[in-house]
Parts: C-alpha cells; sequence; structure tokens
C-alpha cells in the first residue's frame, strides 16, 4: 500500500518533497538531516562513497521520521538493486536511463517473478528479518522508482521511458546533461537551459513525478512552482560547507 511510504503518499498527493544527497556515509549526518526535516535522503551509491552495509546504518538512524531512504545504485545493475531492495530502502534512483527498454529492466529488477526478476528470499531486513510475510504483496507498491535522463537522447525518449509501466519519477540529470552537450557544469549556456526546459516539459506532460536538483532553497521553490515535485536542493557535504561558511562570514564580517 502507498500509505506504507510517506515519501511516495505526499508525490502522488501533489506535494513538492525535498531531500538532500548523502554522499558521506555518517548515520549521524542522515539523523541530523531527517530531524532537520528532509522528506528524503538520496543514498548515493554511484558517486558517494557508500556501501549497503553504510546504506543500512543510514536506514536505522532516520527510522521513525517521515525521511524516507532513497538509493542510487552504481548502474542499471538488477544484482546491486536486488541488495538495496533486501535492506529496505524507500525508493530507488537508477542513472542514465536512456529509452524504455532500460526502464523496463528497472522495473524488472524490482518487481518479483512473475512479472519481474526478482530474487526472492527470507529473512532480510526489508521485511524484517522474516517477521513480516506480507512483505512481498506490498514490496513494489510501498517502492519509490526514480529513473534518471541524463542526455539529449535520454530527452528524446521520455515519452516512452515515461509510459513504461512502474516508472514513478523522471528525474534530470543536469550535470551529465551538460557533459554530454559539450558544457559541462555551463548551466547558464542557452543550449543546456534549453535541454533542461525541453526534458522538463515533456515530463510534465506525460503526468509523471518531475525530479532534479537545485542549487538553493530559493530555486527550489522557484522549481516547485514549476512542477516539479522531487527536489533536491543540496548534498549532506554542501550543506555543511555552506552552513560553515555562512557562519564565519558573520562571525568575520
Amino acid at each position: 500500500m502507498i500509505e506504507g511510504n510517506p515519501l511516495k503518499r505526499k508525490l502522488r498527493a501533489g506535494q513538492p518533497c525535498f531531500g538532500a544527497w548523502m554522499l558521506s556515509t555518517s548515520a549521524d549526518m542522515a539523523e541530523i538531516l531527517a530531524y532537520a526535516g528532509m522528506d528524503f535522503l538520496l543514498l548515493d551509491h554511484e558517486h558517494g562513497q557508500g556501501s549497503i552495509d553504510d546504506a543500512i546504518g543510514q536506514l536505522r538512524a532516520i527510522k521513525g521520521s517521515d525521511c524516507i531512504g532513497v538509493l542510487r545504485v552504481p548502474s542499471n545493475d538488477p544484482v546491486y538493486i536486488k541488495r538495496a531492495l533486501d535492506a529496505g530502502v524507500g525508493g530507488i534512483m537508477v542513472p542514465n536511463v536512456n529509452n524504455a527498454e532500460e526502464a523496463r529492466r528497472v522495473v524488472d529488477a524490482c518487481r518479483y517473478a512473475p512479472t519481474g526478476i526478482r530474487g526472492a528470499f527470507g529473512g532480510m531486513r526489508a521485511m524484517q528479518y522474516g517477521f513480516n510475510p506480507g512483505y512481498y504483496e506490498t514490496s513494489f507498491e510501498n517502492l519509490l522508482v526514480v529513473a534518471q535522463v541524463e542526455s539529449a537522447r535520454a530527452i528524446d525518449a521520455i515519452p516512452e521511458i515515461a509510459a513504461v509501466d512502474g516508472i514513478d519519477v523522471l528525474f534530470i540529470g543536469p550535470r551529465d546533461l551538460s557533459a554530454t552537450l559539450g558544457k559541462l557544469n555551463q548551466f547558464d549556456d542557452p543550449v543546456v537551459r534549453g535541454q533542461i526546459d525541453r526534458a522538463a516539459h515533456a515530463i510534465l506532460k506525460t503526468g509523471k513525478l518531475l525530479g532534479s536538483t537545485a542549487i538553493s532553497g530559493r530555486i527550489a521553490k522557484e522549481m516547485a512552482a514549476r512542477g516539479y515535485r522531487f527536489i533536491i536542493p543540496g548534498s549532506d557535504v554542501t550543506l555543511l560547507g555552506l552552513g560553515v561558511r555562512a557562519t564565519l562570514a558573520d562571525a568575520k564580517g
């Protein structure tokens, strides 16, 4: 049931949700961000330093709050997805999804047979070590599935990616998109900006949830007004650094 995942419930109700990348392995940092009011934490195993053990520690740290742990896997790998799901994450993000076939691979890896290929096991953390036998029937409905579009060809394929049953959020990856355009990190470049806007319009047209990153809370608010719903305005690393810099600027100013 959707009620089992507060993040999915909020998104389905049309509420903008805000989260933070977790680049560190710190359970303490995860707990602080959850208490601070984040709707979700994106445990980044593509560019972050974490392992499945680290993710479980961070999930335990935020347990009891409404903050949900979503894990970005390194690639569209059903084995890594299976291990993350068995660990008990509330969502999966898969980078660099370029077409419907790749999107179906994501969903298949998240569903048990006969509708998917996820291997079934008893006693894993996700089913409370065997004490929740009803887990199998509700596992997919309680999971948020996020596909990243990070290239011009992926943007072209947005209608077919969105048509794959089971994909909840299409997430624009602006940095890799800018790199594929030969304009790495040039986010104000008209071509890059145009492709981001083209992707956002295409995703909204499909009716799927739209997500991306924001460089500040103010920008995140503006994005929410434009229809973005799954928004990440910083990471544990950047938010800590910005807070320290702001404090020092006040102290020394």
